[in-house]
């Protein structure tokens, strides 16, 4: 799994852990344990993950994946 792939989208969308571990109904604890590759995710948490940011799930499994961000300018 690609842990960093997740917790770059977490970052870049502005979320905590304690926010997604509410999100996946575990703890902080667990949470920080599956995002840093200690534990692994179930099927189900991913599939939530991947409905909530709006990814393809397989996006967890790929070396190479890029995150697009969207910029704002100011005019």
């Amino acid at each position: 799994m690609n842990f960093r792939y997740l917790k770059s989208l977490r970052v870049l969308e502005g979320f905590t852990q304690e926010q997604i571990a509410q999100l996946l109904n575990i703890s902080v604890q667990s949470y920080n344990k599956k995002e840093n590759g200690k534990v692994p995710f179930t099927a189900n948490e991913l599939k939530t993950l991947a409905d909530f940011f709006g990814v393809a799930m397989e996006n967890f499994f790929k070396d190479n994946v890029v995150i697009k961000t969207t910029q704002q300018s100011t005019a």
